[in-house]
Parts: C-alpha cells; structure tokens; sequence
C-alpha cells in the first residue's frame, strides 16, 4: 500500500463519525479475505499484496495459475462478500451498523462480479473463454463487455448523480475506471 492510500484511507476513517468509511473498509477486508483462503486452499504461493484506489492485487510467486486456479481464486472474493451480506443481513433489523455492513458487502461482491476486465467477474469470464477460444478473441470480446459494462454503470452513476444529487463517488470511480480502460493500451 502506498502511504498516500494509507493516509487517505486512515483520514476517511477517523473523520468519518457515521462509521460508514471503517464498516466499507471492513467489508472490503473481507472480500480480500475472500481471495487469500482460497489461495491457501489452493495451495498458491503469494507474494505482494498491491493497494490502489481500484482496488487490490494479490500477486502469485513462482508459477502460473492454470484457468481454474485463477477462477476460484477470483470467485472466493465476491463470495466471501456476499457471505458477509447475508451475515450482516440476519442482524437487519436490530442493528443499524449491520444494515451498513451488509449494504456495503453486498454492493462490493454484486460490483466485483461485473464482467468488468480489472474486476474478478472480468477476470472469471477471461478464464472461461480462455478455455473455449483463443486467447486474442477470449481478450477482444472481454473488451467489449468491459467497455459496454463500463458505460452501464457509468450512466447509473451519472442517473443518480442527476436524478438525487447524491453518489458523487460512485461517479468519480466510474470516471476513474473509464480512465483507466482507455489509458491501458494493452493488446494481445
């Protein structure tokens, strides 16, 4: 993690008094958490954990991941999201930082499984076509769906933006993904 995240992250935090920040990051800690038990399941050697404001990467040390490993690894992160929905979910109703909590891994899991080329949904789908295609058509067709999902939730953010004034980050991360799509020149 770069300390200027660190900084960013522990400001949210202490400066937010509603508890929203350190309830989102806990639900995030849990995705990430999601992501290491499979690879301990897997018996993945891991490196680096790498922090952005996108998000996080694990990196792998010593060999590469077949398509199935690279799947389940990327799966255990929305799953374990959801799971921590569902659990949040059971204390619904007597307990308001629950609701947070499980709106927040609910939101992070149901985003992560976007067929989005960053995220573990566009990461899963590479890993699906892959086997059934060649890797050049399996990585133009995760174009198109990351650029067409992109634009999806772009106009969700701009719909809400608009419509409630509200959601101003959800904008500025879509923005930021846009960005970051036609900035990676990447091409097989």
């Amino acid at each position: 993690m770069t300390p200027l995240i660190a900084v960013l992250i522990l400001g949210m935090i202490v400066s937010d008094r509603s508890g929203v920040c350190a309830l989102t990051v806990t639900a995030a800690l849990l995705h990430e958490m999601g992501h290491l038990v499979a690879a301990g399941m897997l018996r993945i050697p891991l490196g680096q954990l790498r922090l952005n404001l996108l998000g996080a990467r694990l990196e792998v040390r010593g060999r590469m991941l077949t398509y199935g490993e690279e799947w389940i690894l990327c799966a255990f992160g929305p799953l374990f999201s959801l799971l921590g929905a569902a659990v949040g979910g059971l204390f619904w109703q007597t307990w308001e930082r629950a609701r947070i909590f499980s709106c927040a891994s609910l939101l992070l899991g149901l985003l992560n499984l976007l067929p989005i080329r960053s995220f573990d949904g566009g990461r899963m789908l590479d890993c699906t076509l892959s086997v059934v295609l060649s890797p050049t058509l399996a990585y133009r067709i995760l174009r198109v769906a990351s650029f067409l999902f992109l634009c999806l939730l772009w106009m969700c953010a701009a719909y809400f933006l608009l419509r409630t004034g509200e959601g101003i980050s959800l904008f500025c991360f879509s923005m930021s993904l846009f960005s970051s799509f036609f900035s990676d020149s990447e091409e097989i």
